[in-house]
């Protein structure tokens, strides 16, 4: 029988490998980008459909998938995500015309949708609480570590114009989560949740963690209604958990991500200099997410948020300021390795960590999913809208509208984001006004 301790790290590694998938399903579009735009002939506004069709089919399932892994459970629902990415990475790299390719794209993207969800909310219901913000932010380590992929794989089939190929590679770690996801246990908090005292009890043994107390509820819980989760988590945490998720992408993290290549060209590299510049600001992304790992416990949430924040607002403003300074594409790489090095320390990995921890049990999946609708909506319409905001502004502007909504962000969560840093999960259950109690200086008092 395998040791508590090697269970739960395979368990955690096989589940993060979900982040891996989102890390290369929308990082790899953009390698793709010029080839189908050349292929297909498509104008701004397609290429821009072409990046966003995957954050459109995770918009439309992030809703569902919070109830979906409240009543079928979180491993079923990573599996049959894993499965369906990997038919939808298949219609992709097959594609003979846009509108087959868009479709395997949004098939991704449901696929996404679910995992996005699932994987952080499965993590954290398995991670002892000392540990929790450090294996949550693995699943972050691994979509950045997807993205440094998907931008070396484009580098190494640039020459020959493969990018079929390019699409292709992510159909390898869907099948390592659909094979190993029959080899870990079910989430012990949900197995408890549905009145499965025994099996959850099995299941913690496994993975070396508490058991819990045993449920007070008289039968399995199905997942809450919209309305009555969010009375019972209280509107302040709904609310801040939504301006977080929506926040997060306003700033132009995932755009500056999606559009590494397209950003670095217009600044003067050549196609393959943007994709190796695509490849540094990759290489800053995974180095920032370890830091994070590292000292997310330490930190705490609200710190790495805030201040991720601020820098990402200053390197956005030196990114405008070079921009129209005429700076060459070397200054752009390397302010942009600073803006994204900034969100991925700051609220890229706070977020997913962030919205485990403010819900009770009873609403989390409904509530997580929610916010992770709101998420994947907000990086769909920035994703969308980004070359046709450059056409109109400039790639200036559109960094100066990015450090406006950045620093606005800062001082507004400065005011209203307290820190959960330590606070266990079977806390969360209690009414979550119970946090407000705590001061933010020290939550664990």
């Amino acid at each position: 029988m395998r040791s508590p301790v090697v269970v739960r790290a395979l368990t955690v590694f096989l589940a993060s490998l979900g982040g891996l998938l989102f890390g290369y399903g929308t990082g790899v579009i953009a390698g793709v980008l010029p080839f189908i735009t050349t292929a297909f002939e498509l104008s701004s506004w397609e290429q821009g459909a072409a990046v966003s069709a995957a954050l459109l089919g995770a918009t439309l399932t992030a809703p569902s998938s919070g109830w979906l892994a409240d009543r079928f459970g979180r491993r079923p629902v990573i599996l049959v995500a894993a499965a369906v990415y990997t038919v939808g990475t298949a219609a992709s790299a097959a594609a003979s015309g846009p509108l087959v390719l868009l479709s395997g794209r949004f098939l991704v993207g449901l696929a996404l949708g679910a995992t996005s969800l699932a994987v952080p909310l499965y993590i954290s219901e398995i991670s002892p609480p000392a540990r929790r913000g450090a294996l949550v932010t693995l699943n972050q380590l691994m979509l950045t570590g997807g993205l440094l992929l998907s931008y070396v794989v484009a580098y190494l089939l640039e020459p020959t114009g493969a990018w079929r190929w390019m699409l292709a590679v992510g159909i390898v770690p869907a099948l390592v989560v659909l094979v190993g996801g029959f080899l870990v246990p079910e989430s012990p908090d949900w197995l408890r949740s549905q009145g499965l005292g025994t099996r959850a009890k099995r299941a913690a043994l496994r993975l070396g963690i508490d058991a819990g107390p045993e449920p007070s509820l008289t039968g399995p819980v199905r997942g809450l209604e919209l309305r009555k989760a969010c009375a019972q988590a209280g509107p302040r945490w709904v609310a801040l958990g939504l301006a977080i998720a929506v926040l997060v992408h306003l700033t132009g993290l995932n755009t500056a991500i999606y559009y590494a290549p397209t950003i670095l060209v217009s600044s003067g590299l050549t196609s393959a200099g943007g994709i190796v510049g695509s490849i540094l600001v990759g290489v800053c992304n995974v180095l920032a997410t370890v830091v994070t790992v590292l000292f997310l416990d330490r930190w705490g949430r609200r710190p790495l948020m805030i201040g991720g924040l601020l820098v990402m607002a200053a390197a956005a403003v030196a990114i405008a300021v070079a921009q129209f300074l005429g700076a060459v594409g070397a200054a752009t790489a390397l302010l942009l390795c600073v803006f994204i090095t900034a969100g991925a320390v700051g609220p890229a990995a706070v977020f997913w960590v962030y919205i485990a921890e403010i819900y009770p049990s009873r609403t989390r999946g409904v509530l997580m999913s929610l916010a992770t609708a709101a998420h994947w909506a907000a990086d769909f319409l920035v994703a969308t809208t980004f070359l046709p905001l450059v056409q109109g502004l400039s790639l200036a502007g559109a960094f100066v509208v990015y450090a406006a909504i950045t620093g606005a962000a800062a001082l507004a969560l400065g005011r209203w984001m307290p820190e959960t840093r330590g606070r266990s999960l079977v806390s969360a259950r209690e009414p979550a006004s119970a946090i407000d109690q705590a001061p933010s200086t020290n939550p664990s008092s």
